[in-house]
């Protein structure tokens, strides 16, 4: 009845390729095509060409890159966010980030740099009209003898 809201959608679980779970702590590089959900601990390099979701209790040592990163736990590490990185109100994240979106709850702590990417979104433009430009009024010289 009583149930708390994520403020981020839920995960496909047919997309999720990649589960680390609150007990487990990795340590190595993590590789993969699909979905990976981060609830444990890691350390090293994660990579995947889809999504990157580290849970509220997760403690990452690592560099992330991906599509679309989403953190409610702790990251120390830079992370590279293709299309949206997203930061939750418990969300720490210490480290340079990179992304198209950048989005970060109240109560969420970034320390390092950040640098926004131009995402490939078309964007569509008003013809400008070139108009002919209306001449100087002359201006009247003083003539004061």
């Amino acid at each position: 009845m009583f149930e708390k809201k994520e403020d981020f959608p839920s995960v496909d679980n047919k997309s999720v390729e990649t589960i680390v779970g609150e007990s487990v702590k990795l340590k190595g590089n993590l590789k993969s095509d699909g979905d990976v959900i981060i609830n444990g601990s890691v350390s090293g390099d994660v990579r995947t060409k889809a999504s990157v979701k580290v849970g509220i209790h997760a403690n990452v040592v690592a560099s992330i890159k991906a599509a679309n990163v989403q953190i409610s736990g702790v990251v120390q590490g830079n992370i590279d966010a293709k299309d949206t990185l997203q930061i939750s109100e418990t969300g720490k994240v210490y480290g340079d980030i990179q992304a198209g979106v950048l989005v970060v709850s109240p109560g969420a702590l970034f320390s390092g740099k950040c640098s926004m990417i131009e995402t490939k979104r078309e964007i569509e433009l008003e013809p400008v009209l070139e108009t002919e430009e209306e001449p100087e009024p002359e201006k009247e010289e003083s003539g004061k003898k």
